[in-house]
């Protein structure tokens, strides 16, 4: 039973896995986020790096304007969460950094993994925010051999192994 288990939740990690894992830096302040897997985050993550000015609205959002449209598939969320990195219209993107409902219609880029101090870090007014690759590690052998302690912290399942901290796309967190 238990390879069994074993078996499924390394498969499981396989497909998150596919998923892009970046991080977002504000000023000296780092966050991992991970992209949707689609053709938006796909599009998304070929612009990447990049380093943008990002605008402030309504007290809960930056925005940017690309020079290039991203393919949409736009539906209503009905709430916006902190961390949500989302497209309006066809080359808005949008980092949200506060939950709120929203009758907008949006497509998903990505979200922030753990958007605790994002709003502090954004601050008021404009901001400079750079997106790049994060570094993954392939967790997929340690875990069909068993290996790696899986601890869920805050509702989120992490992965320790060999002294480091991963989340479930293989990025190192601690």
């Amino acid at each position: 039973m238990r390879r069994f288990v074993t078996l499924i939740f390394a498969i499981s990690t396989m497909t998150l896995m596919a998923q892009t894992p970046i991080n977002i830096i504000v000023g000296s302040k780092s966050f991992t986020a991970t992209l949707a897997d689609s053709e938006t985050g796909e599009a998304f993550a070929a612009l990447l790096p990049l380093t943008v000015t990002m605008n402030e609205l309504n007290g809960n959002e930056k925005y940017h304007y690309l020079s290039s449209s991203l393919p949409t598939a736009a539906y209503q969320p009905g709430t916006i969460h902190a961390g949500d990195l989302m497209l309006y219209g066809n080359n808005c993107f949008v980092l949200f950094y506060e939950t709120f409902n929203s009758s907008y219609s949006y497509t998903r880029i990505g979200a922030i993994d753990n958007p605790s101090g994002l709003a502090e870090a954004l601050g008021v007014g404009n901001m400079s925010v750079r997106f790049e690759f994060g570094q993954t590690t392939d967790l997929t052998p340690a875990l069909s051999k068993g290996e790696g302690v899986k601890v869920f912290r805050n509702g989120q399942l992490y992965i320790r192994y060999n002294g480091s901290m991963y989340n479930v796309q293989g990025v190192k967190v601690k």
